[in-house]
C-alpha cells in the first residue's frame, strides 16, 4: 500500500496497513537536506530533497511544501528577513499605523518569487513521487494572514475593536489564498494545508464573527477544484472546536494540549479526520523511546478508524532518531 492509498484509504474509515504518519518536519527537513534553514525555505529543490530523505528515512506518508508563513506576505509587499538559521518575518508589519489596504499588492502567484517557489516546490514533488505519496501544498489562514501583514498584537486590538477595515482586508486575503492554492493544486498537490495558528488566540465569538465564515469558504472552494484540506491551527483550540465542524476540512490537526480523546468523540461521524497528538516538545525531543511510544500510544488508543497520528506541531530537529523511528514502528497494524 502507498502512503497516498493508506491515507485516502484511513479518510474513508477502511482498514490500512499503518496509521498515516503526518508529522510535521521542517527543521529536520533543511537538515536532511544539508542547508540551511534559509536555504531551505529559499530553494524550492532543497525542500524537495530533505521531503523525500524524510519521507524514506521516518516513514512519513505525506510530502509537503511547508516552510514558513511569509510566502504570501512577501507576495503582498512585505520586507521579509531571512535568518539563517530562524523562521522568515516582517520586521515592520506591512500595514502598520494607520491603516492603509491599498498598500497591499494584489499578486499572480506565479509571478512573484516567493509564492511561485511554493508552486514549484508542488510541481516538483509530484513529478519525484508520482502517486507514492500525497502532495501537501500550503496557504495562510484568514486570521494568520492578517496577522502576518499586520502585526499579531495589533490585529487583535482591532478584532476586539471591531475596526471598520477588518470585512475588507478578509475579502482581500480570500482572493488571494484562491489564487494560490489554485495555482498548487495544478502543479500537483492532493491536498492544501491551511495554516491558520493564531485562530488559536481567540475565543469563539471572535472567531465565528471574523473567520469562520472565510475559513469555510476557503475549505468549499478547495474542494471545488478537486483537492483536499489539511486545516492547521495549532495551540489550544478546545474552545473553538465545535465551530470547526462547519468548517469541514478533511484533516483537522489536534495540538498537545487540546484533550485528543475529546476531539475524537466529537467529530465522528462529520467526515472530519482529526490528526494529533502528541506534544512535539515532550518525550519525543526528550524522552526515552518507552516515552515516546506510551505518548504516541495514547494517541492511538484514543483515536477511531479515521485517526491519523502526528504531533500537535511541527517536530524538533533536535529530537532523536531512536523516538522518531519508534513512534513510525507503532502505527503498523
Amino acid at each position: 500500500m502507498t502512503s497516498l492509498e493508506r491515507l485516502n484509504v484511513r479518510l474513508a474509515g477502511k482498514s490500512v496497513d499503518k496509521i498515516p504518519n503526518m508529522n510535521i518536519f521542517m527543521a529536520i527537513v533543511a537538515r536532511e537536506a544539508g542547508v540551511s534553514y534559509s536555504g531551505y525555505v529559499r530553494d524550492y529543490r532543497k525542500l524537495v530533497e530533505g521531503n523525500l530523505i524524510c519521507a524514506e528515512k521516518y516513514g512519513l506518508d505525506s510530502v509537503s511544501a511547508i516552510s514558513d508563513p511569509m510566502r504570501e506576505a512577501a507576495a503582498f509587499g512585505s520586507d521579509v528577513v531571512f535568518p539563517e538559521n530562524g523562521v522568515p518575518y516582517a520586521a515592520i508589519p506591512l500595514i502598520s499605523g494607520n491603516v492603509d489596504l491599498s498598500t497591499l499588492k494584489r499578486f499572480d502567484p506565479l509571478d512573484s518569487p516567493r509564492t511561485l517557489d511554493r508552486v514549484k516546490a508542488c510541481e516538483l514533488l509530484r513529478q519525484k513521487t508520482g502517486n507514492e505519496y500525497p502532495v501537501i501544498g500550503w496557504i495562510e489562514g484568514c486570521l494568520a494572514e492578517a496577522a502576518d501583514l499586520r502585526g499579531v498584537n495589533d490585529l487583535m486590538v482591532d478584532l476586539a475593536g471591531e475596526e471598520e477595515y477588518l470585512p475588507e482586508l478578509f475579502a482581500i486575503i480570500f482572493e488571494q489564498q484562491k489564487r494560490f492554492a489554485k495555482a498548487q493544486i495544478d502543479a500537483g498537490a492532493d491536498f492544501i494545508g491551511v495554516g491558520n495558528a493564531v485562530a488559536s488566540l481567540v475565543g469563539p465569538v471572535l472567531y465565528e464573527k471574523y473567520c469562520l465564515a472565510w475559513d469555510r469558504a476557503i475549505v468549499n472552494y478547495i474542494h471545488g477544484q478537486g483537492a483536499r484540506v489539511k486545516l492547521h491551527i495549532c495551540g489550544n483550540i478546545t474552545s473553538i472546536l465545535e465551530l470547526l465542524i462547519q468548517v469541514k476540512p478533511d484533516i483537522l490537526d489536534i495540538d498537545w494540549m487540546v484533550d485528543f480523546g475529546h476531539a475524537v468523540r466529537l467529530f465522528n461521524g462529520t467526515g472530519i479526520s482529526v490528526s494529533g497528538n502528541f506534544n512535539p516538545a515532550g518525550a519525543v525531543l526528550r524522552g526515552t523511546v518507552e516515552e515516546t511510544e506510551a505518548d504516541v500510544r495514547r494517541c492511538i488508543e484514543a483515536g477511531n478508524e479515521t485517526t491519523l497520528i502526528a504531533a500537535g506541531c511541527e517536530i524538533p530537529a533536535a529530537a532523536p532518531d531512536r523516538n522518531l523511528l519508534a513512534m513510525d514502528k507503532l502505527l503498523y497494524q
